[in-house]
């Protein structure tokens, strides 16, 4: 029996589509693996709670509370409305941030703090003794030096931290505390300007 020629170029354009298709699905593959390598330079997710996570947490609790402290204060001492608005702004931001650390420690064996440190409690009490165009100068003078030395704390915990959630809390109000010196650098010019 004879076959016929007819079905071939049929069968040909098959197999060269199936090859094709095979190259691509192969190389497709490939690029996966390959970007998949790239993540093991990553650092390890870990769970565990070091006593470095311990401090930052009860460091980092302590400088929340006194910055919705000492806006709080702004808001019933100040003048000045650049001064009244970085103030709400610093609530709700710091407010923000302590249900999101609250979170990140329940169930964890992590204590924060309700309160401020001493140094804190003190420039607050200094603070309190002003009102007007005075404290506005000295608040916002104050929070520019007190956003510069809590830089250095979430900086250690992004370097040294090894909770993967404490950690990402680290950068992520480092970049709120940036944000939130820029603003206050904003606010002093203004009320140096208007005290002019």
């Amino acid at each position: 029996m004879k076959t016929s020629n007819l079905n071939q170029p049929a069968a040909s354009t098959f197999g060269k589509k199936a090859r094709i298709t095979g190259a691509v699905l192969l190389s497709s593959l490939c690029l996966v693996g390959m970007t998949s390598c790239e993540d093991d330079d990553d650092d390890p997710i870990v769970d565990t709670i070091s006593q470095q996570d311990r401090n930052f947490a009860m460091a980092s609790s302590e400088f929340i509370n006194a910055q919705i402290s000492l806006g709080q204060l702004a808001l019933d001492k100040g003048e000045d409305d650049s001064v009244l608005g970085y103030a709400t702004m610093l609530i709700e931001d710091k407010t923000s941030s302590k249900v999101e650390l609250e979170g990140i420690v329940d169930g964890k064996d992590v204590d924060i703090s309700d309160g401020m440190s001493d140094e804190m409690t003190a420039e607050y009490d200094e603070l309190a003794t002003l009102s007007g165009v005075d404290f506005d100068k000295a608040f916002i003078r104050s929070q520019i030096d007190l956003l510069d030395d809590s830089m250095s704390m979430f900086e250690n915990e992004i370097d040294n931290g090894e909770n993967f959630t404490i950690k990402g809390f680290a950068d992520k109000t480092l970049g709120q505390v940036k944000d939130h010196k820029a603003e206050a650098v904003l606010v002093k010019s203004e009320v140096d300007i208007e005290d002019l």
